[in-house]
């Protein structure tokens, strides 16, 4: 029997995106496929509102027609970002490779390598479902003109890996532009008229040097941007001093920042919304095991600012994320007593993150 999941396909309708969300019922452990920028808001809505936690944020390519909301997601939750290993993304925290499976609750995603729109283009396979990014579309492929683009090396993509997985197959791409949402291998076996039907190699590359497509018109903006994460590359922020071996920032430091790191208090429920309130934005993870399974799924690579009542259990919560191997954990010195001091913003009856 097939385990349930949680599937949710999303629109972002000016670049005709599609955006996936995964989760497994029993655990809650979810995984976003191509986020787009201007729909940041629309999917952590949607996450939290099915009690989801994001461990993973994962895109198809580098792509060209649209910003990642990868990087801006990852500074928001913790989870971790994945790119095919050969876009050469340093920002990313997971470069992934052909047949690496990342686990979420029951289910497994399984990357499948399918170069030939880009270099780095990778489908992801879970049960009987393929995220085909933009190899395999919905009676077309990706196109082959730019980004070290290759009509060969797309044919084989689809037609010896794609097109071996069990005509039954689901196929969800990142794309559509005639309001179809999804196909099957075995249809576009039949019917895709660019590499179905039996087509040639030769074949398809005249289809494909045949097509003279304008260039996207986002191109010069999505490629630089995300080549370092949707525009979120991963330089820390803020200069921390270093007391006993713990890096700290100070609220002068942190109080015009509070968008540009991850925010995680470690004190109770309790304490969170007391008078003290907490700060605008931050993820509760009480210092114990609940912090432990958080900062074991967190990304390594995202700049993370602890806080606590006075900067005690935050420092313990730095050393650990250190002892962890993040490259940017900071403790707010003072902790909320220090900020309040301040007048600075706080929050209150906000239901924890």
């Amino acid at each position: 029997m097939a385990r349930a999941l949680v599937f949710q396909q999303l629109f972002e309708p000016e670049s005709s995106t599609y955006t996936y969300l995964l989760a497994d019922p029993a655990t809650h452990e979810a995984v976003l496929i191509d986020p787009v920028a201007e729909t940041v808001e629309r999917d952590l809505k949607l996450a939290a509102e099915l009690g989801l936690t994001l461990r993973y944020v994962i895109d198809t390519h580098v792509h060209a027609d649209h910003v990642s909301a990868a990087g801006e997601i990852r500074r928001r939750t913790g989870a971790r970002t994945g790119v095919s290993e050969h876009a050469r993304v340093d920002c990313a925290d997971l470069g992934l490779s052909d047949g690496q499976t990342l686990a979420f609750g029951a289910h497994t995603l399984t990357c499948i390598a399918t170069p030939g729109h880009t270099d780095s283009c990778m489908s992801f396979l879970v049960g009987d479902r393929v995220f085909t990014g933009d190899a395999l579309m919905i009676r077309g492929t990706g196109r082959t003109d730019f980004q070290q683009g290759s009509p060969d090396r797309l044919y084989d993509s689809i037609t010896r890996k794609l097109f071996a997985l069990p005509d039954d197959t689901l196929v969800y791409p990142a794309h559509d532009y005639r309001g179809l949402t999804s196909t099957s291998i075995g249809v576009e076996k039949r019917l895709n008229p660019r590499v179905g039907g039996g087509r040639t190699r030769e074949q398809f590359r005249e289809i494909m040097a045949g097509l003279k497509l304008a260039d996207p018109k986002k191109i010069a903006v999505a490629l630089p941007a995300n080549l370092s994460c949707g525009g979120r590359a991963q330089t820390p922020v803020l200069t921390p001093h270093v007391i006993q071996d713990v890096p700290e920032v100070g609220i002068e430091d942190l109080k015009d920042r509070l968008t540009d790191v991850l925010l995680v208090d470690v004190r109770t429920p309790a304490e969170y919304n007391d008078v003290l309130g907490h700060l605008p934005g931050t993820l509760l993870k009480t210092l114990g095991p609940e912090l432990d399974a958080f900062l074991d799924a967190a990304s390594r690579v995202q700049e993370i600012v602890f806080v606590c009542r006075s900067g005690g259990r935050s420092r313990e919560a730095t050393r650990r994320a250190l002892a962890q191997g993040f490259r940017a954990p900071r403790n707010l010195a003072g902790g909320m007593i220090a900020w309040n001091e301040a007048r600075l913003p706080i929050v209150r009856d906000d239901p924890p993150l």
